[in-house]
């Protein structure tokens, strides 16, 4: 029957809902096979209507559990960049503010870290819960972080790996069935979601960013969930570390009070979310809110409810021993001159390798320019945490070439782009 589905689709046939479903079941039955690999294919290479993806996306949905809540939740995705530990700020952020908040987290598929990637450095931090736990956590904290590894819509968990083996990883369609699966199986009813672009993002430019924006926008207004998306640039990097725990450590810092790009990023994130559901909230009274709750320390203390009732051991964060790395170098600049890129992706793949090499989540790079500043000869460019000399050996000349210098005078980069209420 799939076979008649894959045919039907490489004469530029459009799919039903009932043919959609029937080929998540037989994923689900079969796994990653020659026949559901070759579907895929044809949906990649025949293209799909707005309404297919739709359908794809309802049907990865039903693959496995659904949360009810009766109350209103909130949810949040990005779809990638490195450094931005936004998640980590903002889920307590909202839960502070009397609202309850559900991050459904998925690992990295490229060089980028995943909310479920940094979640990991918290010790025995369990994402996999319950209907009645997460009833029970949200009750009592407002916010809960579910993994995708559990048995939410495991058919999309199933296509990770026939899309990274496939070079399918940047097809839109693809990209936004997978996030609104899990944003839909999560029972949320306000869901922003971060759109990066550029060479750090699996987005590649502005163009494919408001066209991804368009398609989830039709899939959420389908299934009545409101939705906000912040497209952002993948130029400047949000955070300075990159590294799992280097980005959750960055994260807290926010959470404690102090101000950076992190943390305007994480606010904009909130006041965004907030004022969407209720408009005759005031934006500026909703700031200076959010402003007062990250000063007073309230949304790091509810960041620590949050951590212990899902089984997380937060002591090492108490004694503020979360990141700590053996070793540590300084690359300065050999010449004047303007930050006009900064490849992350390449710094993101070193300790992507790095960690997995000796499984260390204290390997971490630090960025300590941004594009468009200047610096002078021997002004630290980037900090490199490690374990030995031979990780540094193999790995300095790649760092130092990730920061390009000119002549010519850079303007700072605008990570916000665009807003679509």
């Amino acid at each position: 029957m799939l076979e008649e589905i894959i045919d039907k689709k490489t004469k530029h046939g459009k799919l039903s809902q009932v043919e959609y479903y029937e080929a998540i079941d037989y994923l689900l039955k079969h796994g990653v096979d020659k026949t559901i690999t070759k579907f895929f294919l044809s949906l990649d290479s025949f293209s799909m209507t707005k309404k297919e993806v739709l359908y794809l996306t309802l049907a990865l949905r039903d693959s496995g559990r659904i949360i009810k809540y009766n109350q209103f939740v909130f949810e949040k995705h990005s779809t990638g960049g490195v450094a931005d530990g936004s998640s980590i700020i903002l889920i307590p952020l909202i839960a502070s503010m009397g609202y309850k908040m559900i991050k459904t987290t998925g690992r990295s598929m490229v060089y980028t870290n995943g909310s479920a990637d940094r979640f990991k450095v918290i010790p025995n931090f369990t994402t996999k819960l319950t209907d009645e736990e997460i009833k029970n956590v949200l009750d009592e904290t407002n916010a809960c972080v579910l993994s995708h590894n559990g048995d939410i819509c495991p058919a999309d968990r199933l296509l990770y790996d026939l899309r990274e083996k496939y070079n399918l990883s940047k097809n839109l369609n693809f990209i936004a069935s997978s996030i609104a699966c899990k944003k839909l199986a999560s029972g949320a009813k306000m869901v922003l979601v971060d759109i990066k672009y550029g060479f750090a993002s699996l987005v590649e430019n502005y163009q494919q960013a408001k066209k991804l924006a368009r398609i989830l926008k039709y899939i959420f207004k389908q299934n009545k969930v409101k939705c906000v998306i912040v497209i952002t640039n993948t130029l400047q990097q949000i955070g300075k570390g990159i590294g799992n725990t280097i980005e959750v450590q960055e994260a807290i810092d926010v959470l404690k009070g102090k101000h950076s790009r992190l943390r305007n990023i994480a606010s904009l994130f909130a006041l965004e979310m907030i004022t969407s559901i209720n408009k005759r909230v005031s934006r500026n009274d909703t700031a200076e809110i959010i402003n007062t709750l990250l000063d007073s320390g309230e949304v790091y203390r509810k960041f620590l409810l949050i951590l212990k009732s899902q089984g997380g051991d937060v002591s090492l964060i108490e004694q503020n021993k979360l990141f700590q790395p053996k070793n540590s170098i300084d690359f300065t600049s050999t010449k004047n001159g303007y930050v006009c890129f900064v490849n992350s992706v390449v710094l993101g793949e070193i300790v992507r390798q790095l960690s997995k090499l000796t499984n260390d989540n204290n390997i971490a790079i630090k960025v300590n320019v941004n594009v468009g500043d200047y610096v002078n000869v021997g002004d630290t460019l980037v900090t490199f945490y490690y374990n030995n000399s031979s990780n540094l050996k193999h790995y300095k000349q790649h760092i130092l070439d990730c920061i390009h210098l000119t002549d010519l005078k850079i303007k700072k980069v605008n990570v916000v782009k665009r807003i679509m209420r």
